[in-house]
């Protein structure tokens, strides 16, 4: 189960990843077609922070993944005789 929720949160921090990426590109691609964000720049900075944050979730989930494998596998090696 603790799997599943896991893969949930990395599926949820790629689908923000993806979201703010498509977004970034509309905004950098064609700036004069977004009327309702008068400041592009702000908007352009939001969305490269959601990136950042999306990856740097991502990457946090992982390395708790690994560390716990890395655990286990300790623990398995003590009680190996």
């Amino acid at each position: 189960m603790t799997v599943l929720i896991l893969e949930a949160i990395i599926a949820r921090a790629k689908a923000n990843e993806l979201t703010a990426l498509a977004n970034l590109n509309n905004y950098l691609s064609n700036p004069a077609g977004i009327g309702e964000h008068p400041d592009i720049v702000a908007e352009v900075d939001k969305l490269v922070k959601d990136v950042a944050e999306a990856r740097e979730q991502i990457k946090t989930v992982n390395d708790l993944i690994n560390e716990s494998n890395n655990q286990n596998n300790k623990r398995n090696k003590l009680w190996k005789y």
